[in-house]
Order: structure tokens, then C-alpha cells, then sequence
């Protein structure tokens, strides 16, 4: 990747943190593309250059946890145990729920992006559905994942639950502890996934 490359992707990931941590003080409403040029120290110009709009935005939001998992948990969903990875990648969510913040929260579970058919923000192409199938998919060929449910039916139920969760947290302004209330619910959880090898 060239240096010009390298400074571009920089930037855009730059524009994107700034919006999203202006959003967490001002809302989505009330964020402005010059709030967001101000606060990451950009022209306009920079800004349309990387995006068309403020509403461009909100699918770009949606990769910061993708960039999560991919700098800070993959290396983490090791353990031989599957049952134990997916535990790990649950409360990884939930970690980054929690740095995200509840402003940011709300509005990322109101407002789900599209995606486009085979793009990044496919849910099946996007890096946290892949690595969940990857587990589910390793767990079950060790027999330690029921195989009465394909991988992607177990990924979708899993996702739906966190996401669930998450709101549910925002909602209540952060009230409580969303890492351990999610391992608490993904071990209930993963009870039910256990392959029975006593039948």
C-alpha cells in the first residue's frame, strides 16, 4: 500500500472517530459537517472528498466495530473451547458498546444501514459475522456445537441477542454493567448450543 494510500485511510478513519465522538456530546441530529471539519481539523472540501454527506456517515459507523474486532479481538478467539470464543467475542461487543458510548449507541440501533449486495456492509461479508461463523463452524466440527442449527442460523440468533442487549443498555442510559450482564445471558446461552454426546 503506498504512503498516499496509507495517509488517506488514515484520514477517513480520522473524519469517522471525530463524528462519532461529537455525536456522543451533540447527537446525530445536531452534529454538522462543520462541527465534524472543526473538531478534526479539515476543510469542507476534505470532508466531501471522503463522503458525500453527514448521512455517509452513519454505514462508515458501523465498520468501527469491524475495525474493533479486527485490531483488538481476533487475536483473543484462541481458546480450544469454541463454547469459551464465543463467550469472548460476545463480551467483546459489548466492550466496544461500552467505549462507544449510549448517545452513539441509541442512534447506531435506530438507524440499521443498508447493505449492498457482495459490498463490505454485507452482514455476512463484514469481519464480526465471518469470525462468529468461523467459531460456530469450528465448534461444531469438534462436536462441541450442536449441529442441530447451521452456522449462519447460530450467528444471526447470537447477533440479534447482542444487539438486543446493547439497546436495551442505551435505553436505560448505561445503567448497569453491559459486559458482565452479557456474559451472565451468552453462557445461559450457550448452554443450549452444548452438542449432546450423552444421547
Amino acid at each position: 500500500m503506498s504512503k498516499v494510500n496509507k495517509k488517506q485511510i488514515a484520514r477517513r478513519k480520522n473524519i469517522i472517530k471525530t463524528a462519532a465522538g461529537l455525536m456522543n456530546v451533540v447527537g446525530f441530529e445536531n452534529l454538522t459537517v462543520r462541527m465534524i471539519c472543526d473538531a478534526a481539523n479539515i476543510s469542507p472540501g476534505t470532508f466531501y472528498h471522503y463522503f458525500d454527506n453527514k448521512s455517509d456517515l452513519i454505514i462508515e459507523l458501523f465498520s468501527l466495530i469491524d475495525d474493533y474486532f479486527e485490531e483488538n479481538v481476533l487475536g483473543r478467539l484462541e481458546d480450544e473451547n469454541e463454547l469459551v470464543n464465543i463467550i469472548t467475542f460476545c463480551k467483546s461487543f459489548s466492550e466496544f458498546v461500552t467505549q462507544t458510548g449510549v448517545a452513539k449507541s441509541k442512534f447506531m440501533n435506530s438507524m440499521f444501514p443498508p447493505y449492498s449486495e457482495g459490498g463490505r456492509h454485507e452482514e455476512s461479508g463484514r469481519i464480526l459475522y465471518r469470525e462468529l461463523n468461523s467459531i460456530i463452524t469450528r465448534g461444531q466440527e469438534k462436536g462441541q456445537v450442536t449441529t442441530e442449527y447451521e452456522p449462519d442460523q447460530l450467528v444471526e440468533i447470537i447477533l440479534v441477542l447482542l444487539r438486543g442487549y446493547c439497546f436495551d443498555w442505551a435505553r436505560r442510559e448505561g445503567a448497569y454493567d453491559l459486559v458482565k450482564y452479557t456474559e451472565d445471558m451468552i453462557s445461559l446461552f450457550i448452554g443450549g448450543l452444548k452438542a449432546c454426546r450423552d444421547i
